[in-house]
């Protein structure tokens, strides 16, 4: 992946499948800020981890809805927790298969959201500074 600055605070954004996100401060409209991506990343995460049992248990056409909302530390200028909200009709659901499927999302979240596994692990982040003069 790669990102390429194109103005004051607002970067491009590339992966290698072509696709395209612009980043910015978050004065700008048509834009991510980088703390919005990392919120979006750990909510979707979770959806992509758990949207194959969505499907088996409630049907292919599922409309679901992630609502992510951060706990922010204004003086540290980090988040102390990201909570996503999955909102979805469970109503053909009784209470006894509605556990099952709150307990096995979950399973499908710890096993495969690589995002919430790196946030919860620590992982360090660096940074560079490469000499691309001569």
């Amino acid at each position: 992946m790669k990102a390429v600055r194109t103005g004051v605070r607002e970067w491009i954004c590339t992966n290698d499948r072509g696709a395209v996100v612009k980043v910015a401060d978050v004065k700008e409209d048509d834009a991510f800020s980088p703390g919005e991506l990392l919120q979006l990343a750990a909510a979707t995460c979770a959806g992509l981890s758990i949207d194959h049992r969505l499907t088996h248990d409630l049907g292919e056409d599922i409309f679901v809805t992630l609502e992510v909302e951060p706990e922010r530390v204004s003086e540290e200028n980090r988040y102390s927790a990201i909570h996503t909200r999955v909102r979805l009709d469970l109503s053909s659901l009784d209470e006894e298969q509605l556990e099952g499927l709150k307990e096995r999302v979950q399973d499908a979240i710890d096993r495969a959201c690589t995002v919430g596994r790196t946030l919860a692990a620590g992982a360090l982040t660096t940074t560079e500074l490469v000499d691309e003069g001569e």
